[in-house]
């Protein structure tokens, strides 16, 4: 992002067009059109978490105008957006705008988008303005921490000739892209004088010809992690040009269980290296990517600790390829970049995968709109080994493949007062889930994990069309439920997972055709898959005993069997177009329960007095 303010500062001298608006106060760039698809348009952010409020820039290659919305599926009906041009006698016309249809936008009644400056020069259309998360504007869409389906569109060289739109206005470009507006780290500090890099990528190997595969491979640090501590401040995705629909995801793992002879480009993990090396995938996760996802920056006063003498000296790369056409002979040399400074923060982060077990007993019946799967961690884990003063979660990572569509990663305390489990508001919630736009997220704020607080990871399904079941497995097509939080400070452990206990699957099994005995897949695909059976499966998996296990894979941990806790409270979020915003606190909704029930006994047993008294007499 700097170096792109760099060169935007440095073209001052050649365009008046750029020394009007100075974008390096805008730390978030991304490039929505191209100049070879017909225009250049760049659209800058920057936001105000404090005061809730986002600002953008626009800059076009048009001298028509110029469009930019928020949309709930990336389509144009019911699209909140804003539209502007500079006309040729250089006044800036900009409304808010709603798009109801497929039909020209009309003017917003409450204009809730901020015209902050606007210039035409050279060629190009600059924009720009702003506006606050929340409107209470019933035509305007929230923006929040969830995916925004970004809209955009611009005429190439006419401006309308009204202000009133009609179709003859229509865009000559257009498109749609996913973002988390509100995912970036807004006060990054500047990159220290001593950051440097050390690149963890394979070397030209042959993607094979599957339609999906891990790849392992093993590589020694360089001598100077390995005999002095290094403090990791950020890490970006290396992928190969022309490989983005390939390359899934990345994860690299710390390992101390391997030699030189182990080092290499690697190759399938499912057999094509040493068990060594697969069995470090269990170890301590240090970075992860996935598809749409950018560098990931840690907070000014956290990094991630790594190297010196007593610290494992190799790593283990998993890249996961997806090659449904079975394409051959593509080359690949991706992987990730770690910066790394000698310089010590205040904290030391770690990071805690939680959710459900990736497991063909993770069952996901076709046809179903909005399935629900839930991970938990319960409070035995959390009281084994998080500090007294809890864990601090800063920035977190929600992943499921292609049928999620939401992921909720609830946060439930008990509440001695009142005697309940109350759920406190979502370390992360993203019900617009998109698939190939995952990010590692900094949260709007810190959130403090106790000693004693249970979390749970429910992730939401949509299988509409579909006549089979999707199942849990490493496939694209096959289904994970996850979450990657990244906190300080470190604690021993890395992962906290769960799934259905063995003796509660048995009992369901049973009840399944004979067929599931001998294929678990076929038996399930010849289950009459109709809204009593999809009932019956969630309520399997809402009802039944859960197994856990929290710790490291190559170490004992703390294990538990038992059902989801009963939530008493559970959250309601603040109401900011509301003239009580706030609601009840967890005990005065339990208080008001409570005598309501007692009233209405009491009513009752008033009008059965009553009954009684009219009839004896």
């Amino acid at each position: 992002m700097k170096a792109v303010a760099k060169l935007i500062f440095l073209a001052c001298s050649l365009s008046v067009a750029f020394c009007a608006y100075d974008f390096s106060s805008y730390p978030f760039k991304v490039t929505l059109n191209t100049a070879e698809n017909g225009g250049l348009y760049e659209l800058y952010w920057k936001f105000d978490n404090a005061k809730e409020t986002i600002s953008f820039a626009v800059r076009v290659n048009a001298t028509g105008w110029v469009g930019l919305g928020l949309s709930p599926n990336g389509q144009m009906p019911n699209s909140d957006v804003v539209i502007g041009w500079v006309t040729d006698g250089g006044e800036t016309v900009f409304h808010d705008r709603f798009a109801g249809g497929r039909e020209p936008p009309t003017i917003d009644e409450q204009q809730d988008w901020m015209l902050k400056g606007g210039e035409e020069e050279n060629g190009f259309t600059i924009l720009e303005f702003s506006r606050k998360y929340v409107t209470c504007d019933e035509y305007d869409l929230p923006i929040t921490t969830e995916t925004a389906r970004v809209i955009w569109s611009f005429h190439a060289t006419t401006d309308p000739t009204s202000e009133v739109l009609t179709f003859a206005d229509r865009h000559s470009h257009k498109g749609a892209l996913s973002l988390n507006l509100l995912g970036g780290l807004p006060d990054a500090a500047p990159d220290p004088q001593d950051l440097e890099y050390y690149d963890v990528t394979v070397d030209e190997i042959i993607i094979p010809e599957n339609d999906t595969t891990y790849w392992c491979a093993a590589f020694r640090l360089p001598e100077d992690i390995r005999t002095q501590k290094k403090y990791i401040t950020k890490f970006s995705p290396r992928v190969t040009k022309g490989n983005d629909a390939h390359v899934h995801h990345l994860l690299v793992y710390l390992c101390d269980s391997l030699n030189e002879t182990h080092v290499g480009n690697g190759g399938s993990c499912r057999d094509g290296v040493a068990n060594e090396v697969v069995e470090c995938r269990s170890g301590v996760l240090i970075a992860a990517w996935a598809v749409g996802g950018e560098t990931f920056v840690y907070p000014n006063n956290v990094a991630f600790p790594f190297g010196g003498e007593d610290f494992p000296e190799y790593v283990v790369m998993e890249l996961h390829y997806d090659n449904p056409e079975l394409k051959q002979g593509t080359v690949d040399s991706s992987g990730m970049r770690l910066w790394y400074t000698s310089t010590p923060r205040e904290h030391e982060a770690g990071v805690l995968q939680v959710g459900h077990f990736v497991t063909e007993y993770h069952i996901i019946p076709p046809n179903s709109e909005n399935f629900t799967t839930t991970g938990i961690v319960f409070d035995d884990c959390t009281n084994e080994f998080f500090p007294q003063e809890g864990i601090h979660v800063f920035a977190n990572a929600l992943h499921t493949h292609e049928v999620g569509h939401g992921l909720n990663l609830q946060h439930i305390r008990y509440n001695s007062e009142c005697d309940v489990y109350e759920e406190l508001e979502p370390i992360d919630k993203n019900l617009k889930y998109d698939f190939d736009f995952q990010q590692i997220n900094h949260l709007k704020r810190e959130v403090v994990i106790m000693p004693g607080d249970i979390l749970q990871l429910k992730c939401f399904y949509g299988t509409k069309g579909f006549d089979k079941v999707t199942l849990g497995g490493l496939s694209t097509r096959d289904e994970m439920c996850l979450s990657f939080l990244f906190y300080y400070p470190k604690l021993e452990i890395s992962i906290a997972l769960s799934q259905i206990a063995e003796n509660e699957l048995r009992t369901y099994f049973s009840k399944l055709p004979p067929e599931t005995a001998v294929n678990f897949r076929n038996g399930l695909n010849s289950v009459t898959w109709d809204e009593a059976a999809m009932n019956d499966l969630q309520r399997f998996a809402n009802e039944s005993e859960q197994f856990a296990y929290c710790g490291n894979l190559q170490d004992r941990g703390v294990v538990k069997s038992s059902k989801f806790p009963n939530i008493g409270c559970p959250y309601i979020p603040p109401d900011q177009c509301s003239a009580t915003p706030n609601p009840p606190t967890c005990c005065e909704r339990i208080s008001a329960t409570e005598d309501g029930v007692v009233l209405r006994a009491s009513v009752a047993l008033l009008l059965l007095l009553s009954l009684l008294a009219a009839t004896l007499g």
